[in-house]
């Protein structure tokens, strides 16, 4: 009974210094304004291709003769137009001077005030003949169903060898976008995380939190409440993102897969925050003043970068072994690997591979990072050398 007590308690510890955090850090103006700028930029950049593209109009077309019925099932059926039906070649010619309607097809002919597009006039062409050869059908004697079953055709199978141009920028797009989120969400509660325990520790605070709070209570506690501060920013983020390209009619056409990945972000997310959470925790109580922080957090701030960085690289070339091992060795595979699966199909067993090496160098940094806490908090003076901070006692 004394045993879960105590359990309860040092769960207790930890919540109240997370709550603490996101109290302090998540409920504050400037993250609450930033947060909402920044889910409006990510919807309009969702809706962007809408507002770019916007609706095209339907094309007017004006239909006589013997097969402009024929010919009128066959354009709705493609869809796109807008068809109004003559009595005559004439009433149709009329209709296009007037520019009532953009083009017309009349007795054979194609008639238009300055010409039609290639595009255009292929479509009418088609419907025209498929029109025409449903009309003759009909005088040889079929019935509807003789002529539907003569017309009916499998559609064609597409086999697509390589990406499209259009398909190839969304993906790249998409990688973009994935690993800007990945760098600022981390680097950011880097930071925070930073200079909180520099603060606490310049101002004697943590001394007065140690005398009922353990040491790993306080960093764990710290990076619980940030972290689910960034994850919170981070879930608006990617719901707004596709749920605006829902509701614009774009997520249908982004690559197969962008939704399943985007929303694999969250879980690589939170397995990096905790190996670079951890870390920024325990180089913090190395310093004792805010300006020294700079000096100890450079090389986690390099690492991100370099991380940053070797994913910007890999969009280019998403399948070479330059990228294969940025997304594999952590910790550049905290932002590389999601962003390639953005933009590529990556092997299961590498993704595998990825998220093992990953939770192990989390579980690595988190045993180091919650030393140097330890050793390091109640230090104060000059900068402590992180092999100084090791050898001190516990």
């Amino acid at each position: 009974m004394s045993n879960q007590s105590s359990e309860t308690s040092r769960m207790r510890g930890l919540m109240l210094v997370a709550g603490r955090e996101i109290r302090v850090r998540g409920l504050s103006k400037s993250n609450i304004i930033s947060l909402l700028i920044t889910v409006v930029i990510v919807g309009v950049l969702a809706a962007l291709p809408m507002i770019l593209g916007g609706d095209d109009p339907d094309d007017k077309v004006g239909l006589a003769g013997a097969d402009a019925a024929a010919m009128q099932a066959q354009l709705d059926a493609m869809g796109g137009f807008e068809v109004t039906l003559y009595d005559s070649a004439d009433e149709a010619e009329q209709a296009v001077e007037d520019e009532e309607v953009d083009s017309a097809v009349a007795d054979g002919a194609l008639i238009s005030r300055d010409g039609v597009g290639t595009t255009i006039q292929t479509q009418l062409e088609a419907a025209w003949q498929a029109a025409t050869i449903q009309t003759n059908l009909s005088d040889a004697g079929l019935t509807d169903a003789q002529i539907g079953e003569a017309l009916a055709a499998e559609p064609l199978e597409v086999v697509t060898l390589e990406d499209s141009a259009n398909d190839s920028v969304t993906s790249y797009f998409t990688g973009l976008v994935i690993s800007i989120i990945m760098f600022m969400m981390l680097m950011t509660p880097v930071q925070y995380i930073a200079m909180g325990v520099v603060e606490e520790k310049s101002s004697r605070i943590v001394e007065i939190l140690l005398t009922s709070l353990k040491p790993w209570q306080l960093l764990g506690g710290k990076v619980i409440g940030l972290g689910v501060i960034s994850l919170v920013n981070l879930v608006a983020m990617v719901a707004v993102g596709l749920g605006v390209s829902a509701a614009t009619g774009v997520l249908g056409d982004l690559p197969e897969g962008t939704a399943s990945a985007a929303l694999s972000t969250i879980g690589w997310y939170l397995i990096a925050l905790v190996l670079f959470g951890t870390l920024a925790g325990g180089v913090g109580s190395l310093v004792s003043r805010q300006e020294e922080s700079g000096s100890v957090l450079t090389p986690l701030i390099m690492s991100l970068t370099l991380s940053y960085l070797g994913a910007i690289f890999m969009l280019n070339a998403p399948t070479s072994t330059v990228a294969q091992v940025l997304s594999i060795v952590p910790p550049f595979s905290a932002i590389t690997m999601p962003t390639r699966m953005a933009i590529t199909t990556v092997p299961a067993w590498e993704i595998a591979l990825s998220i093992g090496l990953l939770v192990v160098a989390a579980a690595g940094a988190l045993a180091l990072g919650a030393q140097l806490y330890k050793r390091s908090v109640l230090y104060t003076g000059s900068r402590l050398k992180l092999a100084d901070a090791l050898r001190r006692a516990a």
